[in-house]
């Protein structure tokens, strides 16, 4: 991205070097909101039916209908009725309204001492509810408004403040482990309006983006449609985000394909044209549930130089059988490297000790480009790491062979542990000017003196770092000789 100035706070500044997160994660999805308050229930007093009540007199009925996500609506209107001793209430209907998978009953006014639930109404799916009602019973959540980010850090707050695709998502994305530090839960406006709400998540200081329940097909990976698909907008967030937006910006988008869907067709990869994106990852696999969000949790999860290869997704899916994998991955020989068709997948290696589920493979969606994540994240860690180091040195460091010298010892406080901690392998950092600087000003060419002169005139320093990242193993080719 565009290097620019950055703006810090001077209490934080007292900090250094800065370290931005290198896990949290953005959600964007709709919410489920409460079904409406319905019509009054149909109650009678009857004998004999679930023992009845124990005190005569006037009773008012009403109900909560609850989504598949636990969200109550609000009571409906009530119905009232008379008992005598010995006499119970029987709800019958109205039918459960769309949407709504359970309903719970509350009597809304009972004489004094009744402490006994309805009895009956199971056509209505009632539930034994105490009396009077708890208090906020049935009031619902306070949801989400569309498009105004929130950070949480429990999956119980995100379920119950976004019930839904979204609060399910976050949840999953907790559900890993190691999982996110942080999860921001971003509302779409009814559409819905992945474009709103991924203006609002640029703002954010994420490093990993998803969107809830949406899975890769012809339609939200189309760019070309207006508005493009979901799919296609994300890539393009991330893309956006990450070359024009603030330092320490940028980030990976994580979707997932289909429930058993591979992405190769006789065509070809879905994975094509702006969705082929080094800082896009696409997972295949045979889940009900949100892969997208648990894998966007697991790589939030590790630090940047982690391969994600091999790494658990705690999810419940089936498994690709070696044929289907060899589509997903392209052939691969003995002698070659991972293949790779910019598509992840879900495995369960039968070597690994125990049962789960893992990363079949750790690739960016662009093997033609920075062909793993690992790579992506750790150059974008290292850069704002520079960054964050050399920021201090602008408006300070003189253009000579000791300012320069010291912007060099600068970096290298950023690199050497790196270096030490197996980051990254080796580095060279290559300052032109400096190398200039150190010679004999005698022994210089007209050439060179101009250089030194613009240099300090337009007070500008070319600095270029060379960083040899190992990588972690991904193929073991092992011959067995016997003699």
């Amino acid at each position: 991205m565009a290097v620019q100035y950055v703006r810090v706070n001077p209490v934080v500044d007292l900090f250094a070097p800065v370290i931005r997160g290198t896990g949290n994660l953005a959600i964007v999805g709709p919410v489920t909101p409460p079904i409406a308050a319905g019509a009054a229930p149909t109650v009678v007093a009857t004998a004999g039916v679930g023992g009845g009540f124990p005190v005569a007199g006037s009773y008012g009925v009403a109900y909560s209908e609850v989504t598949v996500d636990g969200v109550p609506s609000p009571l409906s209107a009530a119905a009232n009725v008379t008992l005598t001793a010995g006499q119970s209430i029987q709800v019958n209907g109205p039918a459960l309204a769309t949407g709504a998978v359970s309903r719970n009953f509350y009597l809304t006014t009972a004489p004094a001492g009744v402490a006994t639930g309805l009895a009956g109404a199971a056509t209505t799916q009632a539930a034994v509810i105490p009396t009077p009602p708890p208090s906020g019973a049935a009031a619902g959540p306070s949801l989400l408004t569309p498009n105004v980010p929130v950070a949480f850090t429990t999956a119980a707050d995100a379920l119950r403040q976004a019930p839904g695709a979204l609060g399910r998502a976050i949840a999953m994305a907790f559900q890993q482990t190691p999982g996110p530090p942080l999860v921001y839960g971003v509302r779409t406006a009814n559409g819905p309006d992945w474009a709103a709400a991924l203006d609002v998540v640029a703002t954010l200081n994420v490093q990993l983006v998803a969107l809830a329940n949406l899975p890769l097909d012809a339609n939200s990976g189309n760019a070309s449609t207006n508005p493009p698909g979901g799919i296609a907008q994300l890539s393009s967030h991330v893309t956006t985000v990450s070359n024009t937006g603030g330092d320490g910006q940028e980030r990976m988008g994580i979707a997932m394909l289909a429930k058993g869907a591979t992405g190769i067709t006789a065509g070809g990869s879905i994975v094509s044209g702006s969705l082929a994106n080094e800082r896009m990852v696409y997972v295949a696999h045979k889940s009900d549930e949100d892969v997208a969000a648990a894998v966007a949790g697991t790589i939030a999860g590790y630090p940047p130089n982690t391969s994600l290869l091999l790494k658990q997704v705690n999810v419940d899916s089936g498994l690709f059988s070696p044929a289907e994998i060899s589509a997903i991955n392209g052939t691969e020989t003995f002698d070659s490297g991972p293949a790779g068709q910019g598509i992840n997948w879900l495995a369960s290696p039968t070597l690994l000790p125990g049962h789960g589920v893992y990363m079949g493979e750790g690739y960016t969606g662009n093997p033609a480009g920075k062909k793993y994540i690992d790579i992506v994240r750790t150059v974008d860690d290292i850069s704002f790491r520079l960054k964050a180091q050399l920021i201090r040195s602008i408006g300070n460091v003189q253009i000579s062979r000791s300012g320069l010298r010291g912007l060099r010892v600068q970096m290298e406080a950023v690199l050497d542990p790196l270096v030490r901690s197996s980051e990254i392998d080796s580095y060279r950092i290559d300052i032109p000017i400096l190398d200039l600087l150190d010679l004999d000003p005698s022994a210089l060419s007209n050439s060179q003196l101009q250089q030194i002169h613009d240099a300090q005139a337009q007070r500008l320093v070319e600095v270029v770092l060379m960083v040899d990242y190992a990588g972690a193993i991904h193929r073991i080719a092992i011959t067995l000789q016997f003699q």
